[in-house]
């Protein structure tokens, strides 16, 4: 459409006049400088309407006025933000020009206007969402977009307890309860018990998981139903079960007593107890990890020379590496996370999920949280780092028998 100077002429005289009328009234609605402000937005807004409906169409005009009316309604009517109508107006019109930019502004209102007491852990992954859309925006269907938009923003919906969490402290706070001996002393065991732990699950394992993977016999399927019993059984459950096999008042519990060895209540026990919730997430990986390494590979090792142990620790090991690590980096994750059968198997020595829960009965939330958000933080640092350990495991780079090299 071609717009002359005699158009924008005539819709700023219109603005003028209009604003003109309302600081006539006898009760204006606005204050005489916040009517000139407005007047002399709307004459920008209307430049830039102008703009729009130059170079694109009308229905990229008629949005753009839904856009201004939706902000008008927001924050002029329900809000009564006059300022804050002014400055998003403003850099919604200037900002119109680029689709993805209105998106990313569009967000930035919903946060910071409609969702403002959680602004910054709803803006952060919805902006990182929206990027990964309008990044993928050309190689995927319309469908596929919208399958995955709704599931990552369901999952942001599920873990929103926990971002939340996360910026509740400040850094100042978190270091005054770092510096607690009794936080030093349960974050300290966490790790040290959860790292045992996996590292025994990885001994017997990653062979076990191996031997499923190649071999076929009957009542294979129950064997790899018992590996998930662990998570299909609530931890409580199992708590009570440790207790009543290695409490004092069992006869293997009071057997081991009389030998000076008891087990509920030691760090025996947090190992038990992280070792059986740990498990099915390191073997169930490791499977299928192995099930990815090609059998001929190990065929062929055997056919020159190779023993099975040699064959498993130089050639399936190795390429299957990288999936192990992620399990080790599953299970790390949940011992470290255990709570159910540590505060019925072994309550003392304090662990870090232990001390979160005596910190809130003792205190309540407020004095547990920095605690909390402590645990958060150490839990993802570690795990991230035990993420990135495997995808630095070369796939496919594992040591071979020296005869298959020569």
């Amino acid at each position: 459409m071609n717009l002359t100077w005699k158009h924008g002429a005539a819709v700023s005289m219109f603005v003028i006049a209009f604003h003109t009328v309302l600081a006539l009234l006898p009760e204006p609605p606005f204050t005489v400088s916040m009517n000139l402000v407005l007047a002399a937005t709307n004459l920008y807004v209307a430049y830039c309407a102008g703009t729009i409906l130059r170079r694109r169409t009308t229905k990229a005009l008629a949005t753009f006025l839904v856009g201004y009316a939706a902000l008008y309604l927001l924050t002029m009517v329900l809000l009564g933000k006059k300022p804050l109508f002014i400055l998003l107006v403003v850099a919604y019109s200037s900002l119109f020009a680029s689709p993805v930019l209105v998106g990313f502004f569009a967000l930035f209102v919903l946060c910071f206007v409609v969702l403002q007491p959680y602004a910054f852990e709803t803006f952060v992954p919805l902006s990182l969402v929206y990027a990964i859309l309008v990044r993928l925006r050309r190689q995927a269907s319309r469908f596929a977009l919208a399958c995955l938009g709704l599931g990552l923003v369901a999952l942001i919906a599920v873990l929103f307890p926990i971002l939340h969490l996360a910026v509740q402290d400040s850094v100042q706070t978190l270091l005054h309860a770092l510096g607690r001996a009794d936080v030093q002393e349960a974050l300290g065991l966490s790790l040290l018990t959860s790292t045992l732990a996996t590292l025994l699950v990885a001994v017997w394992g990653v062979p076990f998981a191996w031997a499923l993977s190649r071999l076929e016999f009957p009542g294979k399927r129950w064997v790899e139903s018992l590996v998930d019993l662990p998570i299909l059984v609530p931890q409580s459950v199992a708590g009570v079960a440790l207790l009543v096999l290695f409490g004092p008042g069992s006869p293997l519990g009071q057997g081991l007593e009389s030998m000076g060895l008891p087990i509920s209540g030691t760090l025996f026990a947090l190992l038990l107890a992280q070792v059986f919730v740990a498990s099915p997430f390191v073997i169930k990986t490791a499977m299928t990890a192995f099930e990815g390494v090609p059998v001929q590979l190990e065929h062929a090792s055997r056919t020159l020379g190779a023993s099975p142990a040699a064959t498993f620790l130089r050639v399936s090991l190795p390429l299957a590496a990288r999936g192990i690590v992620v399990g080790a980096a599953l299970g790390w994750a949940r011992a470290i996370s255990e709570f159910g059968i540590i505060v019925l198997f072994a309550p003392s020595p304090v662990t870090a999920p232990m001390l979160v829960h005596t910190e809130f009965l003792r205190a309540g939330a407020f004095e547990s949280r920095p605690i909390a958000v402590l645990l958060l933080v150490t839990c993802l640092w570690f795990f991230v780092v035990l993420r990135f350990a495997g995808t630095l495991v070369p796939f496919g780079l594992g040591r071979q028998p020296r005869e298959a090299r020569s």
